[in-house]
C-alpha cells in the first residue's frame, strides 16, 4: 500500500459508519447512494417495530441517522419480547 495515498472523505465516512454499526454491511455502490444491509435476519417482532433489512440513503449523514433509529427499534423489539407477560 502506498503510504502517500490520500483517503477520501467518503472512505472516512464509510469507515466511521462501519465501525459504529458493525451489525450492518455498509457501502456506497453508486455515487450519492449509501446502503446498509443488516447482517442478521430481521425477526417478525423487529419488522413490526419498523426494523428494515436494507436501507438506502443519499448521504452518509442520513444513513447514520437512520441506522441510529434502527438500533433503537431493534432494542425496543427485544425489550418488548423480554418483558411482555
Amino acid at each position: 500500500m502506498d503510504a502517500t495515498r490520500v483517503i477520501t472523505r467518503e472512505e472516512r465516512q464509510l469507515d466511521v459508519l462501519a465501525q459504529t454499526y458493525p451489525g450492518w454491511h455498509i457501502d456506497q455502490d453508486t455515487p450519492g447512494e449509501w446502503r446498509a444491509v443488516r447482517r442478521a435476519p430481521v425477526s417478525r417482532e423487529e419488522a413490526d417495530n419498523g426494523v428494515e433489512r436494507v436501507i438506502v440513503r443519499l448521504s452518509p449523514e442520513a444513513l447514520g441517522s437512520t441506522l441510529a433509529v434502527q438500533v433503537e427499534q431493534t432494542h425496543r423489539s427485544r425489550a418488548q419480547r423480554t418483558f411482555t407477560p
